[in-house]
């Protein structure tokens, strides 16, 4: 059996629910084309602002400095939606290759093949990377359709490939410590419990560190904290955030191969 083979298996075994992933990204990307403000939107939005109190502004944050059509398309990247249709991949087909044959007995079977347990892991990481791009692609593409039809916004959508990639980046690195706890587990509900949990609350916590100055210092252990979409497109992706999600990713990808290796089945 090859590694070839594996990826047939998953395709069959998850293909459905990546179309209505990527589908969903795709309608989800191209809506927020549809409701980006237009400068005079924009314009007559910053003088309700003048008028609010500068606490409910503070309050606000991000929302207030996103209210123009650039920021709001790069914050549909940042968008729990969106966050949530790539964490369902990088947590459902890490957890079900490894942990979810081993627990439905599958694995008996497929191990009894001339096939070598690190040639498994591989089979998972590959179509977990290969579906976040294409999942990021979607996203993108939904980008690209919506501002061809919104040419007022004077926007190019060649700008969000860069923050498509680093949001591909970033759940390459969540999609890799899922399969490393997916190598440790007998079950895939288990396995995809944690994983899920890990990313949920890395995204709590970013969000609660960047709101409470008292446990600011945290901020760092959450991997969104890496992902700032407002940024990239300024910065350029070959960041040290970038650096970090990179690191991240191998040094859990990694590991999973030995783990898995040596484990009981």
């Amino acid at each position: 059996m090859s590694v070839r083979s594996m990826l047939g298996h998953h395709w069959r075994r998850h293909g459905v629910v990546f179309f209505a992933l990527a589908l969903a990204l795709f309608a989800f990307e191209w809506l927020i084309t549809r409701v980006a403000p237009e400068a005079p939107q924009t314009q007559a939005f910053q003088g309700i602002l003048q008028l609010l109190p500068p606490a409910l502004v503070n309050m606000l944050g991000e929302l207030t400095a996103n209210f123009n059509a650039g920021g709001m398309i790069g914050f549909g990247y940042a968008h729990p939606f969106a966050l949530l249709m790539m964490g369902v991949w990088a947590v459902r087909l890490t957890a079900g290759p490894l942990a979810g044959e081993v627990g439905a007995r599958t694995m008996d079977l497929i191990a009894s093949r001339p096939v070598s347990r690190g040639a498994l892991v591989r089979a998972a990481l590959v179509a977990l990377l290969v579906g976040l791009a294409l999942l990021a692609a979607s996203a993108w593409c939904g980008t690209a359709v919506g501002l061809a039809t919104r040419r007022s916004l004077g926007i190019a959508p060649w700008r969000y490939l860069e923050v498509a990639f680093v949001m591909w980046l970033l759940f390459a690195a969540f999609g890799s410590v899922s399969l490393l706890i997916a190598a440790l587990h007998r079950q895939s509900g288990p396995a995809m419990a944690v994983s899920a949990g890990i990313i949920a609350v890395s995204f709590a916590l970013n969000f609660i560190a960047r709101s409470w100055p008292p446990i600011a210092w945290s901020r760092p252990l959450s991997l969104f904290m890496y992902y700032r979409p407002e940024h990239i497109h300024d910065a350029g992706p070959l960041t040290g955030d970038t650096l970090v999600l990179a690191l991240v990713g191998v040094v859990a990808a990694a590991l999973a191969f030995p783990i898995f290796s040596r484990r009981d089945l």
